[in-house]
């Protein structure tokens, strides 16, 4: 079982919802692992390699790479993030004594289960001295690629911090507090915050620029479902990265708070440091491919609540970078119109989101994240319902810095909260909502999971009288 502590969650509260619940978050959690998907688009046969498949295939309808094994020079794997040491041990396993050597940076936590390609742990969120000598071995590898060898890159979310090597002039504690301001703080979106943060490192998004003629195949782990236009950061017409990145600082007001020798580097621009540009890789050997999303993830839970005979609705598969308590308090009202009305939705039913929440703490000294802060938000807005139970995780198993994956709330939680002398309210303006649900019992826990493909959140109404 994924979610380790099913049993104290089914201790206590509305026993049949929490079942369904957990059930739904159990199917949703084990689908988005890309192993298996890997092992599918990278096969070795008849002394050929093979790379890429109908399934994979950006625009449809590519066709396969083939190599000749024999004409083949080294072959090296490199990589950072959440999700990569799955996607590395698919390799591991296809190539095996043909891998040269590579270097794989983790989030720290997950255990260390490749046996030819060094697993570095490093920092995340926020990025470390692990980090920085696990980034500069991976420059030093691809800068001994040559041509007639091959490059396999595998990323997925968290390489912004687990390949943070900072750029000439930035120290790695000046990232640091970049990474703390932008993302803790002030609350950036993931996609404004990447907007400065991979212009302020040398590797994560820039492997092309060092792998000179060989072959370079990137493997994506995405945070985004294959069918949604990621809403990304849009920098003012005629911007530059660099000044794309100071108006996000600029935007969030803190340009003045971010270190000076970040400030000079963006002001700098200089382009060797900023995104791949076309001339660097044009008429080179390098393809990408996507191997694994949240849909995985989110049709698999929709599956099982329909399985379970629930009615389901998606209501957002991407549903992103905005505050977490607003959102849990709107999610409970929709709960409550399909319990009292039958709308949108007539119970028993279930309405599953997707995406990523964003909680900006400020001054704040509580302890969370953004799914255990989503449902805290609720509880108050179910309370005394006996039919509403609602849940969220992170898909990668640790949310915000916590060690657990996420929580769950239903209808008893506000009594039991003021039972053990919590207040709610004053909980969440101190983004405290770890020590409110582990003191209920009611945190989600599965351990760091090697997968990201962000956060399952569900929403169940059991039946009701109308």
């Amino acid at each position: 079982m994924i979610i380790r502590n099913r049993d104290v969650l089914m201790s206590h509260g509305n026993g049949a919802g929490r079942a369904a619940v957990l059930d739904i978050l159990e199917a949703g959690l084990k689908a988005p692992d890309p192993y298996d998907n890997v092992r599918k688009m990278v096969r070795i046969e008849d002394h050929r390699l093979i790379v890429g498949h109908p399934d994979f295939s950006d625009p449809p309808g590519q066709e396969p790479l083939v190599f000749d094994l024999a004409a083949v020079g080294s072959i090296y794997v490199v990589g950072g993030g959440k999700a990569v040491q799955r996607m590395a041990e698919a390799l591991e396993d296809t190539l095996g004594d043909r891998i040269t050597d590579g270097q794989i940076n983790v989030k720290k936590g997950d255990s260390v289960r490749l046996r030819r390609i060094p697993v570095t742990p490093a920092g995340h969120p926020f990025p470390d001295e692990d980090s920085v000598a696990g980034a500069r071995r991976i420059l030093e590898i691809e800068a001994r690629a040559r041509k007639g060898d091959i490059v396999f890159a595998v990323s997925s979310g968290g390489g912004t911090a687990t390949l943070a090597l900072p750029v000439p002039g930035v120290t790695l504690a000046d990232l640091q507090q970049v990474y703390r301001i932008l993302y803790f703080e002030c609350g950036a979106n993931m996609p404004a915050a990447n907007a400065v943060r991979n212009h302020l490192a040398l590797v994560n998004t820039k492997h092309a620029r060092y792998v000179a003629d060989a072959t370079l195949i990137q493997i994506l782990s995405s945070e985004w479902p294959l069918k949604v236009r990621a809403h990304m950061y849009e920098p003012p017409k005629g911007a530059n990265a660099h000044q794309a990145a100071i108006q996000v600082l600029q935007s969030y007001h803190c340009w003045d708070k971010v270190p000076q020798s970040v400030r000079d580097f963006l002001l700098k621009g200089d382009p060797q440091y900023g995104p791949i540009r076309a001339e660097e890789v044009q008429g080179k050997p390098h393809y990408g491919y996507r191997v694994i999303g949240p849909e995985y993830m989110l049709e698999a839970a929709r599956a099982r609540a329909q399985e379970l005979g629930l009615q389901v609705m998606m209501l957002a598969t991407s549903l992103n970078d905005v505050e977490a308590q607003p959102i849990g308090e709107t999610l409970a009202y929709i709960a409550h119109e399909a319990e009292i009305l039958g709308e949108p939705l007539r119970p028993p039913c279930v309405f599953v989101c997707g995406g990523e929440l964003v909680v900006a703490t400020g001054s704040a000294t509580g302890r969370g994240g953004r799914n255990q802060e989503f449902v805290l938000a609720a509880a108050p807005r179910i309370a005394g319902s006996p039919n509403i139970v609602i849940a969220s995780v992170d898909s990668e198993g640790t949310d915000g810095p916590t060690e657990v994956a996420g929580g769950i709330v239903d209808g008893q939680t506000l009594g039991r909260t003021a039972e053990l002398g919590f207040d709610v309210a004053r909980e969440l303006e101190n983004h405290n909502s770890y020590a409110v649900l582990e003191a209920l019992g009611d945190t989600i826990v599965t351990g760091v999971r090697g997968v990201n493909v962000r956060d399952l959140r569900v929403v169940y109404v059991g039946d009701a009288e109308f």
